[in-house]
C-alpha cells in the first residue's frame, strides 16, 4: 500500500456444510463499506447446497469469487488453501457462521493503516449460542503491548478470550511468514491458537472496542465437537513450541519463551501419559 492509497482487503471464507446459515454471512460481506474489498470463498467437499448458494451470491456481487474443492481438506487445509490464493494488503477469515457489521472491515483496516507495527486488528464479539444465550467477548491482554516477548508470554498464558482476534484483519505479508495454520498431535484442535501466537510474535494486536462481529454457535459446530481433553491441550501447547523455534525472534527471546513452556509440557506430559487409576 502506498502513502495516501486505500488498503486492499480480501475476506477468506472457508465453507463446509453451511447451506442452512451461510447466506446471512455472505449478505454481511456484501454490505461492507470498505471500498477495496474482495471475497474469496472455498467450499470444501460436502453434500449440501453450500456451493450453489455461494455461486448464486457471487453472480450478484462481482467482488466475490467461489472455488470448489473436489477432495475433503478439513478446516485447516481449506483455510491454508485460501491463504495461498489471497491477495491484498490485509486479509481476514470470515467464518461461515459469523455476521459482520457493515463498518467491520473499514474500521479494522483503518486501525492497521494507522499502526504500521500492528499485525492484527480486531473488534469485540457478540456470541449467541445454540440455545439463544448471548455473551459479550473481548480480548484485552495484549492492548498497548509493543514487546514481542511479553505478547508471547501472555498468549501462552491463555489470558482472557484469546480466540477473539482470530476474526480480525491481519497483514497478509506477516501471515505468509508463518506458513499457514498447522495440524499437530491432536489434529485440528485449536489450530488457530498457535497461529495467533505466532502472529503475536510478529506484531502488536490492536483492539477496536466495539461489538462489530456477531458469532453464532450452531448445532454441530466444529469447536463444540472437540473434547477439550488434557491430551489435546498438551498437543496444542507443544505446537506453540514449534512456532517459537520457527519464528524470527532472537535466540534470547526464543529461550525465554521456550524454557517455561518446556517445564509446562514436562509436567503435563506426566499427567496425560499416566496410567489410569485402578
Amino acid at each position: 500500500m502506498t502513502s495516501g492509497s486505500i488498503s486492499s482487503v480480501m475476506a477468506l471464507v472457508p465453507a463446509y456444510q453451511a447451506a442452512e446459515f451461510i447466506q446471512p454471512t455472505l449478505d454481511a460481506l456484501s454490505a461492507q463499506t470498505h471500498p477495496r474489498l474482495q471475497v474469496l470463498i472455498s467450499v470444501d467437499l460436502c453434500d449440501d447446497d453450500t456451493h450453489a448458494i455461494c455461486e448464486r451470491h457471487a453472480a450478484r456481487d462481482p467482488r466475490f469469487r467461489v472455488m470448489r474443492q473436489t477432495t475433503r481438506l478439513g478446516w485447516v487445509g481449506n483455510s491454508n488453501f485460501l491463504l495461498s490464493q489471497a491477495q491484498g494488503d490485509y486479509a481476514l477469515f470470515a467464518f461461515h457462521d459469523d455476521l459482520l457489521a457493515p463498518s467491520y472491515v473499514a474500521r479494522l483496516a483503518e486501525a492497521l493503516d494507522t499502526d504500521p507495527l500492528a499485525a492484527v486488528a480486531f473488534s469485540d464479539v457478540l456470541l449467541t449460542d445454540a440455545q439463544g444465550r448471548q455473551e459479550h467477548w473481548s480480548y484485552t491482554a495484549l492492548e498497548g503491548e509493543r514487546s514481542a516477548l511479553t505478547r508471547g508470554v501472555r498468549v501462552l498464558e491463555r489470558r482472557g478470550q484469546w480466540w477473539v482476534p482470530n476474526r480480525g484483519l491481519f497483514r497478509l505479508s506477516l501471515a505468509r511468514q508463518i506458513g499457514g495454520l498447522k495440524t499437530h498431535g491432536a489434529g485440528e484442535f485449536s489450530a488457530d491458537w498457535p497461529w495467533m501466537f505466532h502472529l503475536a510474535l510478529l506484531g502488536s494486536f490492536v483492539r477496536v472496542p466495539a461489538q462489530l462481529c456477531h458469532k453464532f454457535y450452531k448445532p454441530g459446530s466444529l469447536s463444540r465437537s472437540w473434547d477439550f481433553s488434557p491430551q489435546q491441550y498438551f498437543e496444542v501447547h507443544a505446537a506453540c513450541m514449534r512456532e517459537i523455534w520457527n519464528s524470527s525472534l532472537g535466540t534470547h527471546d526464543k529461550v525465554a519463551l521456550a524454557v517455561p513452556l518446556m517445564h509446562w509440557l514436562a509436567r503435563h506430559h506426566q499427567l496425560v501419559t499416566a496410567p489410569p487409576e485402578t
